[in-house]
């Protein structure tokens, strides 16, 4: 995990507030309290906060241990721990409802890895159980070579978050170039993603033994446009 995330971790809730489009849909896909659910990359944990406060029984993983610590001295109710996503069956245990938002799957290193994460998700959940991923728009951003992402200010914060992209064809990785500026600092990272369109996650999640896959092009379950929508959801569930 690059350093990078650990130096942002305290600045985390600033950049990514949570939103309460993204809680709505897990609740709705998962069903009335309680159910069990995991939050994978769960960064500082807003979204784990929000769903045990309102009675679910939520597990949180991530790869960078200071944002598993920020979770932990927020909310020691949460089970918290650092772990790659790829690694979620060390957990023992089963779910109604895995989510892993935040364009976070992308940064594993192929559509094999990705497939591997989401057999993990089917082993691990309970009958009709379900996952929610999101990442962002890769039909639109690799047919329309988008440069960057809209920029990011809080402005009570005193934080401005740019991130660019800049697709590296021979290798089908795409540079994350981010900056984050606060009043006092400046802090630059590179990180490579996986760029996956979503024909190509439907198959992976129909490989993987996965139904009733919905693509929406926003939490609020708009209609999901491939050259229009910026982010892509997926909501998919086992039998």
């Amino acid at each position: 995990m690059s350093k990078f995330y650990s130096e942002i971790a305290k600045y985390y809730d600033y950049i990514f507030p949570t939103g309460k489009a993204q809680i709505e849909l897990i609740k709705e896909e998962v069903g009335s309290q309680p159910k069990d659910i995991l939050d994978v990359a769960c960064g500082s944990g807003g979204y784990s906060e929000q769903l045990d406060q309102t009675g679910y029984n939520v597990t949180a993983i991530d790869l960078d241990e200071q944002m598993v610590k920020s979770l932990k001295a927020k909310n020691p109710n949460i089970d918290t721990y650092v772990l790659n996503m790829l690694e979620i069956e060390q957990l023992n245990k089963t779910f109604d409802l895995i989510f892993c938002i935040g364009n976070s799957v992308v940064h594993l290193n192929n559509n094999d890895e990705i497939k591997q994460y989401l057999q993990a998700c089917k082993r691990c959940l309970n009958p009709r159980g379900k996952v929610v991923v999101q990442v962002i728009n890769y039909d639109r951003v690799l047919d329309q070579q988008v440069k960057s992402l809209p920029l990011i200010k809080n402005a009570d914060a005193g934080i401005i978050f740019e991130r660019y992209y800049n697709y590296i064809e021979d290798q089908h990785k795409i540079d994350f170039h981010t900056i984050l500026k606060t009043e006092d600092n400046e802090l630059e990272n590179h990180v490579l993603l996986h760029p996956i369109k979503s024909s190509e996650f439907v198959q992976l999640l129909q490989e993987s033994g996965f139904k009733n896959i919905q693509l929406y092009g926003s939490f609020k379950k708009d209609t999901y446009k491939p050259q229009e929508s910026a982010p892509l959801i997926i909501v998919a569930e086992i039998d």
